[in-house]
């Protein structure tokens, strides 16, 4: 399932975190400041898990551990957190989706994430 990039707030690049702060267009104007807007190309459930590809624009990344409430948030809100950096033992971000290599992607306004799951299941718009 793909994902286009609608709009990339201000502060969302703005620290020094290998992370992006995905959400979707219903988010509010505060959450959008720091975060990227992506908006979903078709209506799924998303059945991510470890090993599974996310593909942004050319750069393919692996899925090394999925957060306990990513997959909930990104199929209601389109809203996780894609983090480049090695998966911490302790304290790591709930809502994660922690992915490898560790290189932040370049991201624009019109860029596709590409969600490779081979668990994707439709259920219709």
């Amino acid at each position: 399932m793909q994902a286009v990039i609608k709009a990339i707030g201000s502060q969302a690049f703005s620290g020094s975190e290998q992370m992006v702060i995905l959400f979707g267009e219903t988010a509010t104007d505060t959450l959008k400041e720091y975060s990227v807007v992506q908006r979903f190309s078709e209506k799924t459930t998303l059945q991510l898990a470890v090993g599974d590809q996310i593909k942004i624009d050319e750069q393919s990344y692996t899925i090394a551990h999925i957060g306990p409430y990513a997959l909930n948030n990104l199929n209601s809100i389109a809203h996780c957190t894609l983090v480049f950096d090695a998966f911490p033992e302790s304290d790591p971000i709930m809502n994660g989706i922690y992915l490898e290599p560790h290189k932040l992607p370049q991201i624009k306004v019109g860029s596709i994430i590409d969600y490779q799951a081979h668990g994707a299941s439709e259920h219709g718009a």
